[in-house]
């Protein structure tokens, strides 16, 4: 019945969509692409259909005389795995066509029963009798748990098996992912650019910074593994350059609840303190998770810049002394309504308090070693809260037990983020004299808000002689941005400074359809392909300069993976991608901020998306895993800084940047020379030659790292844990930037009590205090960067975690009532 009425309401929305769209088409021509998009899921949903046919396979599982309810079973065969589970009576029903299988029935990821079965007609096995006590004990004793694997489009690393960041936070975990670099506030993958990180599959909606800020308050305790996907498929969208990172968060074991308690405390150049607690609850069709992270963040960073003009040379030395009081929390609810229908509900939210004094002093030389002509001070003071929620609603719909599903998702964000920067700055004589009417004192406030909207539905059609898959997607965004500033009068009054004040309000709307078919031709060869469609409409209004900026444009972003099986152990791979990089709701604002006399950031809004074709090769023999990868990129958006040899002025202006290509290797060995040591080493080298939008010359560049993350077993018990990382850059050039070589070195001991619920753990982050030191050379200067990150620290974790694993299954419904063994 249940199916019934589902495919019902489908059917009815379907058609009152395609006959709504069908008027509107009539009469608006601009509503093609929306059109097209309903259409074309319609066909998709109803043309494609099976003709093979399929026959039943059920059975009853049983333990110690009792229903073994919600057992995993799965029919395996050369190209096909079909799951299911058992039902709260033991039965399972498994429908499949035609051929030889492997039936199994798998206890917590244990295989306790199979069975070879020849399905020719429907069949009943009767009664299964299986027994899961002796294999649980047999699976603690003998199954050594996977740190690394290697998919046809992706790289995993499973968290919750290393020990290297134990105690810490996603952002900790991220920092020793292999392939992945966390260099200070951005995040990279080896030979990209830069990426998209996604939690659970669904993007964050945050800029660089915030993203920081956020994946530094995820406690590492609810986090399962790290997916590096270098050419993602076409079911994911095509924003993010060149790659994606997907964080998976832990999922409950059925029939079980669980908790964690923890916290943690970390000493750098200030001190940072993290709270976190989760409660998850699995029982029959209710799935609950919630987590809760707080905690006080604080750094101190030296920002150091060195200008070295033809006549002068500019020694500018400041700090940033921030402090960080942040608060977030996730609730998610399923619900199971029937064998075949989930739905569920997710809402997070995460709130912060941040404030930093940044001052400046700027030494003017007539040239390096020569006399001080001329100081600058500036004071700065920022501070600003922001708070975003996430809401989603999602049903998942499974039209059989083959595999083919429909799913459908919708998304709300709200973001709001208000900040106050006031700012002064003066000129001074060599001896410390203030000059006259050099001083100038400032106010900016800073309001932005963004809502986005999308919604989007997905099929999944595993046929006898295709896996094919399709979706649509809708999204919009609408971000409106405020700036008042205010100067300081003679009378020491604050008044309104039109030429610097500004409303700026930003609409893109995002329309996809994407089609994807897998085939495994035989044993050896799989073949995956895909195309994705993508309209884009953006519309930025500024209200000071009355100006109106439209944007509509329409992208084919195909992708294709061919991987070769040799043995079961080797493989060789070819995939590529093509993506694109939207500009940033904050880099296509058009109003300056001035940082002092001689330097401003400024947006632009005419700023165009970057696109970029990808191709790797990659191969796989036992624990070796190679990647040879191409990366061309145009119109690349970046934050140029303009220096004026004339004015001395150093602004930062967006703007489409840079043409690059790029050409590299990555070797990932995992090596285990004994049961208690798994080392995991990546080495990588790129090439890259870049055109720079500021310079009429050519750049070649060359970098090279290696990162080597070794955890250890200490005892036999398996409660006294240590890991060792070590990571050197041996210099890099990237465009007009070089950085001089430097390494960082990692350590972190992990001891288990009371019966491994408590956990102890101690790290050490970069405990040699590498600098980085870069610089860049443009018109003929050159302007040298000398910071001092605030990345050296010690930390102090300790988490507790309790549940219960034998929870009842149903409802009481008499005296007699079933307790699961399951967690």
């Amino acid at each position: 019945m249940n199916r019934f009425i589902v495919c019902f309401l489908v059917l009815v929305e379907i058609k009152f969509l395609i006959e709504q769209e069908i008027q509107n088409l009539l009469k608006n021509k601009n509503h093609m692409k929306t059109s097209l998009l309903i259409l074309f899921l319609t066909t998709v949903l109803f043309s494609v259909t099976s003709t093979a046919q399929t026959h039943v396979l059920q059975g009853l599982l049983t333990e110690n005389n009792e229903p073994a309810s919600y057992f995993d079973v799965q029919l395996i065969a050369s190209d096909t795995v079909i799951q299911s589970q058992t039902d709260e009576k033991g039965l399972f029903y498994i429908t499949a066509t035609e051929g030889t299988y492997q039936l199994q029935v798998l206890y917590f990821d244990t295989t306790v029963y199979e069975q070879n079965v020849l399905l020719s007609h429907d069949i009943d096995l009767g009664t299964i009798v299986v027994e899961t006590s002796n294999q649980l004990s047999e699976m603690v004793i003998e199954t050594s748990k996977k740190l690394t694997e290697r998919t046809p489009d992706r790289f995993i690393f499973y968290i919750e098996n290393a020990t290297s960041s134990a105690g810490g936070t996603a952002l900790d975990a991220l920092k020793t992912t292999p392939g992945v670099r966390v260099s200070n506030d951005a995040i990279s993958i080896s030979g990209k650019s830069s990426v998209l990180v996604l939690i659970d599959d669904k993007p964050t909606y945050l800029s660089s910074s915030e993203l920081m800020n956020y994946l530094e308050s995820l406690s590492v305790v609810n986090l399962s593994k790290i997916e590096v996907i270098t050419t993602p498929p076409a079911k994911y969208e095509a924003e993010g350059n060149s790659g994606i990172i997907n964080i998976v968060t832990k999922q409950i074991k059925q029939n079980s609840w669980n908790a964690s308690l923890g916290a943690t405390y970390q000493r750098s150049r200030r001190n940072t303190q993290q709270y976190n607690a989760s409660y998850n609850l699995q029982k029959n069709k209710i799935t609950l998770q919630t987590s809760m992270n707080y905690g006080l963040r604080r750094s101190l960073i030296n920002w150091n810049n060195d200008i070295y003009y033809k006549d002068a040379f500019w020694q500018n030395e400041s700090y940033s002394d921030a402090n960080n009081k942040y608060v977030n929390g996730k609730i998610a609810f399923d619900y199971q309504i029937s064998k075949a229908w989930k739905i569920g509900t997710k809402i997070s939210a995460s709130d912060s308090d941040f404030s930093d004094i940044g001052p400046q002093n700027t030494s003017i030389f007539d040239k390096k070693g020569g006399q001080i002509q001329q100081l600058l001070k500036n004071e700065a003071f920022s501070k600003d809260k922001t708070n975003q929620q996430v809401y989603n609603l999602y049903s998942e719909y499974r039209l059989d037990t083959l595999g083919k599903k429909i799913s459908m998702d919708i998304d709300l964000v709200n973001y709001h983020s208000p900040t106050q920067r006031n700012f002064s700055y003066a000129q001074f004589t060599p001896s410390n004299d203030l000059i006259e009417n050099s001083r100038h004192t400032g106010k900016n406030d800073v309001n932005i808000k963004i809502q986005n909207f999308s919604a989007k539905a997905d099929i999944e059609l595993p046929l006898p002689f295709l896996n094919l898959s399709a979706g649509t997607r809708f999204s919009q965004s609408q971000s409106k941005n405020t700036i008042i500033a205010l100067n300081k009068n003679e009378a020491g009054e604050f008044i309104y400074d039109t030429n610097l004040s500004n409303y700026f309000e930003y609409t893109e709307k995002n329309e996809a359809i994407y089609v994807s078919a897998n085939k495994k031709i035989n044993e050896k060869w799989d073949i995956q392909a895909g195309l994705r469609l993508e309209a884009t409409q953006t519309k930025g209004f500024s209200r000071e300069t009355n100006n109106t900026h439209t944007k509509d444009y329409l992208k084919l972003f195909p992708t294709l993976y061919i991987l070769r099986q040799f043995t079961e152990d080797t493989s060789i791979g070819l995939n590529y991608s093509r993506r694109i990089r939207r500009p940033s709701y904050e880099s296509l604002n058009p109003f300056r901020t001035i940082n002092n006399e001689f330097s401003y950031n400024e947006g632009n809004p005419f700023l165009l998306p970057s696109f970029t074709h990808n191709v790797e090769l990659t191969y796989t023999y036992k624990k070796l895993d190679s990647r040879i990868y191409f990366s061309s990129e145009r119109n690349g958006v970046n934050q140029a800084s303009i220096l004026n040899p004339e004015t001395k002025e150093n602004n930062y202006i967006w703007m489409n940047y840079v043409d690059s290509d790029s050409f590299g290797i990555t070797e990932t060995f995992t090596y285990k020379p004994t049961a208690w040591w798994t080392s995991v080493n990546t080495f990588d080298f790129n090439y890259s030659l870049s055109n720079i939008a500021i310079s009429d010359k050519k750049y070649e560049g060359k970098s090279a790292s290696f990162f080597t993350n070794n955890d250890f077993t200490l005892n036999s018990n398996k409660t006294l844990f240590l890991s060792v990382s070590y990571f050197q850059n041996f210099g890099e050039t990237f465009q007009n930037f070089r950085m001089k070589p430097y390494a960082k070195f990692y350590a972190t001991v992990k001891y288990l009590m009371l019966d491994k619920k408590l956990e102890m753990s101690i790290s050490g982050a970069d405990i040699f205090n590498g600098r980085e030191y870069s610089y860049q050379y443009i018109s003929g200067i050159t302007q040298e960067f000398k910071n001092i990150w605030d990345t050296q620290r010690i930390r102090f974790s300790l988490t507790y975690r309790f549940g219960n694993k034998n929870l009842n299954a149903n409802e009481r419904q008499s005296g007699n009532s079933d307790e699961l063994k399951r967690m």
